[in-house]
């Protein structure tokens, strides 16, 4: 028994005509246009940019600690954060140094490795170092936006964030 197909069956276009692909790329773009930035906020990347900023300063703090021998200061206040450094040579080891030379910021030179971001909360307002062995002074647990951690662990100066 021998079963065939009629002719218009076997004549059917399989696929999608060049006119119902370019309708529904044009349907997609509107859609990624309105829909998505009300997913994603320009609040949500100022933050994690931010977060990682910080994150990378603390990190940077810690590993000018190590390399210079010096001790070197991390300083938080609820919109951004200042890395120094103790003027006179002779306090890099002392227990309680006078931090008062702001650190260049490695990259761009300029004056003082510090970072602010308006509408972005870093908290809490705190000020803690790194010594020559990579040991931070006390251990920090830091609230970067609302949505991001920084942790300081005291022992090993270790910094992580989630």
């Amino acid at each position: 028994m021998n079963v065939s197909l009629p002719a218009h069956h076997l004549m059917a276009q399989r696929g999608f005509t060049l006119i119902e692909l370019v309708m529904v790329m044009i349907i997609a773009g509107i859609l990624a246009n309105t829909a998505l930035p009300r997913f994603f906020g320009i609040s949500d990347y100022k933050t994690r940019v931010f977060f990682d900023d910080t994150l990378s300063a603390i990190r940077y703090a810690q590993t000018l600690a190590v390399a210079t021998g010096c001790k070197v200061q991390v300083a938080i206040n609820a919109n951004g954060y200042t890395l120094q450094r103790p003027a006179a040579q002779n306090q890099c080891r002392s227990a309680a140094p006078t931090f008062n030379i702001a650190i260049p910021h490695p990259s761009t030179q300029q004056n003082s490795y510090s970072n602010t971001e308006a509408g972005v909360a870093l908290t809490p307002n705190i000020s803690f170092s790194f010594d020559a062995l990579g040991r931070a002074s006390s251990t920090v647990l830091l609230n970067v936006g609302g949505s991001h951690s920084i942790t300081v662990v005291k022992e090993t100066g270790f910094v992580y964030g989630s």
